[in-house]
């Protein structure tokens, strides 16, 4: 499989679209929990995004869409970014990712 749009068409990587459409009160406020809980944890949305994205067993890439040259050092460096196993536990505690979506490291 193939992940396309790990960004959620951008609302994770600081635009206002969810699904190529403005994105919802309730998707702005999952999201802005997000970020502080990654704030908290020293972790970067677009490492998260890519990260998770890529956590499924049958997940082979992704594809973040990147809008010019220099997003795409961006993209792999989240890729490689360190991520604790605490965050991916809190977003499951906080109700953020379903309980039966794969977290990396098997978190």
């Amino acid at each position: 499989m193939v992940v396309g749009g790990p960004y959620n068409s951008g609302v994770l990587a600081g635009g206002s679209h969810f699904e190529y459409q403005p994105a919802s009160s309730e998707t702005v406020e999952r999201v802005r929990k997000l970020r502080t809980l990654a704030e908290r944890h020293g972790v970067g949305v677009k490492a998260a995004a890519l990260q998770f994205s890529l956590a499924h067993p049958v997940a082979a890439a992704a594809i973040p869409g990147a809008t010019r040259p220099g997003r795409i050092a961006e993209d792999a460096a989240a890729v490689d970014e360190t991520v604790p196993a605490a965050f991916w536990q809190e977003l499951r505690a906080l109700g953020l990712v379903s309980t039966a979506a794969p977290l990396p490291g098997g978190a």
